[in-house]
């Protein structure tokens, strides 16, 4: 996990990265950072580089044209005891002892026993689950394990390769296929993949007579437009790979299937689910709507600049649908989560305590409902995406040299964009008089200045990241 986030982290920009830069991102010391940066240099392919160097910092070096740093984590990822010791538990968990499974993984019988010791006290904690040791398997609820293969498997084979040999993945992609066709519409890429990869898992474990409980009263799933379609894939798996896929697995289908990322492939249909998303909404006949009204009224108290357009109205629609599938396979809302997280708290703070504070005023009319910070991730970039800011004009006032003043508007518009205008001008004198003249509407300054008409917004002489967000906030 470090390496993948070293990697990640020095993969973002092409330049040198402080060893303070590493150690704040990563929340690791600076002896960690050297060791980590020894081990994964051992294990990158000869095309790629890590350069630590004293004064500097470290740079990753490698011709970015050829190589995609996500194929080389997940190469990395698939070496580790971690993936080829449950990769031999996926079909076969159970079968071997001890003694067995630790001949097969190059260990002594000691190392593994203290190696699973630690999973069960800190890996595998997410997923509440654990390893036994006589015959080492995976315990837990059956959705809990399903997730947990699907995460290693995905994060091992994200991009290309298939790791299930005894299932043909030709099959799966085609019944996958026929679903988007059903239902005129398009799954993005990697969603496709991840479908792909849970209709192996899904089918392995159902050979093994493993099943997961679906109750039915938590949803309606006859009206969800998968229903027919997950019908008709349940019997193409049941014929193609003998398997029983009694009505709880249908139901499982529905909710992955529903899940996922997929447009409208006929831009006439998706302008006439536009259409009748919006007719359904303000008949308020269903609960989703109800909760979509609240939340959107929320929204705009707290974001009055929310561009709530047809399209943002339908998307937070399709938000709450999948949010009330999810809650009707409850352990999927204990351990779902984005890889976005992290980031979206960092770099996007206000928002999402600020969305934060909007689910929470739902949740005490419908607090039946469960969330997480997954979906406070998504709901953070799909309002932040929706924010029309007013166009506004504001004069720039830095006392340090003129070029600086420059250097510094450079920056604020190409962080904002064209909704802000900024005068440099040097003016007679700074008053309310000249402000109003001159149609400004509010001044950014690094030092204090007395206004009474318009706002002021103080920054660093380079502005910050604090800063940059200030200045939002006057244009909202």
């Amino acid at each position: 996990m470090l390496a993948s986030q070293l990697l990640t982290m020095l993969d973002s920009e092409d330049r040198w990265f402080t060893l303070a830069e590493i150690e704040e991102q990563i929340g690791v010391s600076d002896k960690t950072i050297r060791k980590l940066i020894d081990e994964t240099k051992k294990e990158l392919p000869p095309s790629i580089k890590i350069e630590i160097s004293r004064g500097k910092g470290v740079l990753l070096q490698y011709e970015r044209r050829n190589i995609a740093i996500g194929e080389v984590i997940s190469a990395m990822f698939r070496q580790k005891t971690f993936f080829q010791l449950f990769d031999l538990l996926f079909a076969e968990g159970g079968r071997y002892s001890l003694e067995e499974l630790a001949d097969k993984l190059f260990m002594s019988s000691s190392s593994l026993k203290k190696f699973i010791i630690r999973l069960n006290n800190s890996g595998l904690k997410h997923y509440n689950l654990r390893l036994t040791y006589a015959a080492p398997d995976l315990k837990g609820k059956e959705v809990n394990i399903r997730y947990f293969y699907w995460r290693l498997y995905y994060d091992a084979y994200e991009f290309s390769g298939w790791p299930f040999p005894n299932i043909d993945d030709s099959i799966i992609h085609q019944l996958i296929t026929d679903v988007e066709a059903d239902k005129d519409i398009v799954y993005f890429l990697n969603s496709k993949r991840g479908l792909s990869f849970w209709a192996a898992i899904i089918i392995t474990r159902t050979q093994m007579k493993k099943y997961v409980t679906v109750p039915y009263g938590k949803y309606d799933w006859k009206n969800n437009m998968f229903h027919i379609s997950m019908i008709k894939l349940a019997e193409a798996l049941e014929q193609h790979f003998s398997v029983h896929l009694p009505q709880d697995e249908i139901r499982f289908f529905q909710a992955l299937f529903s899940h996922n990322q997929y447009n409208y492939y006929d831009e006439a249909k998706k302008a006439a689910m536009l259409s009748i998303e919006k007719e359904k909404l303000t008949r308020l006949t269903e609960e989703k709507y109800q909760m979509v009204n609240h939340f959107l009224m929320f929204a705009l108290e707290a974001y009055p600049a929310i561009d709530a357009t047809d399209r943002l109205i339908w998307e937070i629609s399709e938000f709450f649908e999948k949010m009330l599938v999810e809650n009707a396979i409850p352990d999927f809302v204990y351990i779902s989560t984005s890889s976005l997280t992290e980031y979206v708290k960092r770099e996007c703070q206000p928002m999402y305590q600020g969305i934060w504070a909007c689910m929470n005023r739902l949740g005490q009319i419908y607090p039946e409902i469960m969330y997480n910070e997954y979906h406070l991730t998504k709901l953070t970039l799909l309002v932040s995406s929706s924010l029309r800011y007013k166009s506004k004009k504001a004069f720039l006032l830095i006392g340090e040299e003129f070029s600086i003043r420059h250097y510094v508007a450079k920056l604020i518009k190409q962080d904002i964009g064209d909704e802000l205008t900024i005068n440099t001008s040097i003016l007679e004198e700074l008053t309310d008089e000249q402000m109003q003249q001159h149609g400004i509407d509010f001044v950014i300054s690094n030092f204090p200045v007395e206004l009474k008409t318009v706002p002021i917004v103080i920054i660093s002489t380079i502005p910050t990241k604090r800063d940059l967000d200030n200045i939002r906030k006057e244009l909202m």
